[in-house]
């Protein structure tokens, strides 16, 4: 499907109206992917953009599309640990959401980007039994100098190593996503599964906004969206996404596992809104 197309058939009247004023008034006659790329590049932002993902969180997606509008927009683009952010930057994404805010000298706003837990949990289990990430195959002490792939993939049942991915890394990516402050008034929150059906860019519109792109930015930022975003049809799948569809764990966690999950982690999923009570524990 083309842009051309996409606005046709996916966008409600509100909302082609206001995509049209936006065309028309930058002379974009002809709606389509090619001149949406082709309009005026270059923008200022009013203050720093700062991205915070987690592990299996969709951390790779969100790097592609900033890093492309960066790179349209002529914004400086980091990506790594805060202790070697360089002087001048205009968008930070961290990939652990490590952010020292205190420590940053200038204003800003950013997006936290979360996903279930116990989709974290499987979708990092079946990558890191294959994947070739370095850190995954350098021997670790409690592992009996196994590396965290040896290690994982001594246990034949599927079952067995979504336990382990619960205890070890998994635990890691949930205990940071438990620990995040989600009042801070300058973090819009923004949740994996609905992003990923996010087809009429709406949510991708919330999102450019709040972060202070400026108007004439904003079709540029949502035709990039569009065409990293495996709904498109466009973005090509990678080792690092097994199925992006949600709700996965409802499939594969057996009652050992919500049990395990619970105790792990308590009341954790309602403290990030995927859980109302501890009742999906004995469903």
């Amino acid at each position: 499907m083309n842009f051309k197309q996409f606005t046709e058939n996916k966008l409600s009247p509100s909302q082609k109206d206001r995509l049209k004023a936006v065309l028309e008034k930058l002379k974009l006659l002809e709606p389509s992917i090619k001149p949406a790329l082709q309009m005026r590049a270059g923008c200022e932002l009013p203050h720093k953009i700062l991205v915070g993902t987690h592990h299996k969180t969709g951390t790779v997606w969100l790097n592609n599309i900033f890093r492309t509008l960066c790179r349209f927009h002529s914004l400086t683009y980091f990506n790594g640990l805060q202790a070697e952010l360089p002087n001048t930057y205009d968008v930070f994404i961290q990939d652990h959401t490590q952010f020292d805010l205190p420590a940053l000298k200038d204003s800003y706003r950013g997006i936290h980007m979360v996903r279930d837990p116990r989709d974290v949990v499987l979708s990092g289990c079946f990558y890191h039994t294959k994947s070739q990430e370095s850190w995954l195959h350098e021997p670790m002490d409690e592992y009996g100098g196994m590396t965290y792939q040896e290690k994982i993939n001594t246990y034949s049942d599927p079952d067995e190593q979504i336990l382990f991915e619960m205890e070890n890394s998994g635990r890691i990516t949930i205990g940071e996503m438990l620990d995040w402050d989600y009042q801070n008034p300058n973090f819009l929150e923004v949740k994996y599964e609905d992003l990923i059906v996010d087809t009429e860019l709406a949510l991708f519109h919330e999102i450019f906004m709040f972060l202070g792109f400026p108007g004439s930015a904003i079709p540029s930022a949502l035709t990039i969206s569009f065409n990293k975003s495996l709904f498109s049809g466009k973005a090509k799948a990678s080792v690092h996404i097994r199925s992006g569809k949600a709700k996965q764990w409802e499939q594969r966690f057996t009652q050992k596992h919500k049990e395990r999950f619970f105790e792990l982690y308590g009341d954790g999923l309602i403290k990030m809104g995927y859980e109302t009570n501890s009742d999906w524990v004995k469903a």
